[in-house]
């Protein structure tokens, strides 16, 4: 993690007060993150996304970095993505949206929100400040909601998994994409492990 720069927040004259326990202190006027909650708070999520999984349940990541694609990492069934605009009703109004143009432009690949049939079990976001509407959607659906946790992070009390950590670095989101993969992989070896018994 500290090789990915977890650890290192935004400057010091840009911080959430609700982000104070996780904070070790600040250098050179950057906030240093606690890692080991977010190592913490990795387990719990991994935990809950390989029995979200093994039950065939969808996960939706949302980023909007334009500097880092997906499309690379995440060809598996069960996790999908947006990292184009949000198009504001994507979940809420999910069946007339998902027939627009736009939306049809925007989201038809691989595994693109487009590709989504029913509502994901768990929407993970990777900067929650530039992601509003899709998180007051997940909210007003009573989605629950994973996010990196920086230091400058809003809408805290919307998070029900915070992970602790730096959303602004390649190598951080690489790695926590290579983490929620690897969740992910688990919980489909489980779910095969189950059927095999059954059968």
């Amino acid at each position: 993690m500290l090789l990915s720069n977890v650890h290192l927040g935004h400057t010091s004259r840009f911080l959430n007060t609700k982000i104070k326990p996780f904070l070790l202190g600040y250098r050179n006027n950057i906030h240093i993150l606690n890692i080991s909650f977010t190592s913490f708070q990795f387990k719990l999520l991994i935990n809950l996304i390989i029995n979200l999984t093994s039950l065939r349940q969808k996960i939706l990541l949302v980023n909007d970095k334009s500097f880092f694609n997906f499309r690379s990492l995440l060809r598996l069934k069960t996790i999908f993505y947006v990292d184009k605009k949000w198009i504001g009703g994507s979940l809420t109004n999910f069946r007339r949206v998902r027939k627009s143009q736009k939306f049809i432009e925007f989201n038809n690949f691989y595994n693109g929100l487009g590709a989504l049939r029913y509502m994901p079990s768990l929407v993970f976001f990777f900067d929650i400040n530039m992601s509003k509407w899709p998180l007051v959607e997940c909210s007003n659906l009573g989605i629950p909601v994973s996010a990196v946790v920086d230091s400058n992070t809003q809408f805290f009390n919307f998070i029900n998994y915070p992970i602790v950590g730096n959303n602004q670095s390649f190598e951080a989101i690489y790695l926590y994409l290579n983490i929620l993969r690897n969740a992910v992989i688990k919980g489909r070896q489980k779910e095969l492990l189950r059927i095999l018994k059954i059968a």
